[in-house]
């Protein structure tokens, strides 16, 4: 895997007609820095754009998806810096939507946040019995980011979809299975069997129809996507000067159930 700076080890993978882009930060559980968003969206769009490809596959290596944003490298930012972290997020989920081809996210354990939301813009979603979903934002003094009032609401319903943002509560894979939150839920061991099954099945329709197919799920709600992230980005910068972010991020640091005060 090729790595950087920020620690973010990146790694594009072709079998058959699929190309797999596999991330990896170590010791995090995944979770993505700055610098690494725009890293991992390049690779997608790099992905998509190999000779032949007819699937791109997105997953985390190491036994996590990603836990989300960094909040270790985000903590003190301004206005201006979490401005610049929630627009990378909607960057990865732009060149997610933007791939001529489908877009099968493989995840295996943890799977929150801005990574949550992510994988919630990809067309199809195989999960393994460990992964672990949800939307935490409130719990810290946050807020959903990339999407999550459109992208949720449309695969579990309104109804569930706020439980989940307002509550902060994860949720296993055969709840979100049966919430349509992901196709079909593995053991681990039968992840990469089924993820490699799926992308054969779609590779061998016409590619054509495919790619048609892929445009028409995602132009229709472009719109609306767009529309999201702008309302969410106000909202995310301006939770950013109250004091219930700084106790949020504090207790998170800490390892301790925070005391907000609604300031």
């Amino acid at each position: 895997m090729a790595e950087d700076v920020t620690g973010l080890q990146l790694e594009l993978r072709e079998e058959g007609h699929a190309v797999h882009v596999v991330f990896e930060r170590p010791g995090v559980l995944n979770a993505l820095a700055p610098g690494d968003l725009p890293r991992l969206a390049a690779a997608l769009r790099e992905a998509g754009s190999q000779p032949g490809v007819r699937v791109v596959v997105v997953r985390g290596a190491g036994g996590a998806f990603s836990a989300g944003d960094d909040l270790k490298a985000t903590a003190g930012l301004d206005a201006a810096g979490w401005r610049a972290v929630v627009e990378g997020f909607h960057d990865l989920t732009r060149a997610a939507c933007a791939l001529d081809v489908p877009v099968i996210c493989a995840i295996d354990g943890v799977c929150i946040g801005g990574a949550f939301e992510f994988a919630c813009s990809c067309d199809l979603r195989i999960a393994t019995t460990r992964s672990r979903f949800g939307c935490p934002e409130v719990r810290l003094g946050l807020t959903i980011s990339n999407a999550a009032s459109v992208l949720l609401a449309q695969l579990c319903g309104a109804g569930y979809a706020a439980e989940l943002m307002l509550t902060g509560r994860l949720i296993g894979a055969e709840e979100a299975h049966a919430r349509g939150l992901v196709n079909k839920v593995v053991g681990p061991a039968e992840l990469d069997r089924e993820v490699g099954e799926l992308a054969e099945e779609i590779a061998q329709r016409a590619p054509l129809a495919v790619r048609a197919t892929k445009r028409l799920l995602v132009d229709g709600q472009a719109e609306a996507l767009e529309q999201a992230m702008a309302r969410e980005t106000t909202a995310a910068v301006s939770l950013v000067p109250t004091s219930d972010l700084e106790e949020g991020l504090r207790a998170f640091r800490e390892k301790r159930p925070p005391s907000f005060s609604g300031s």
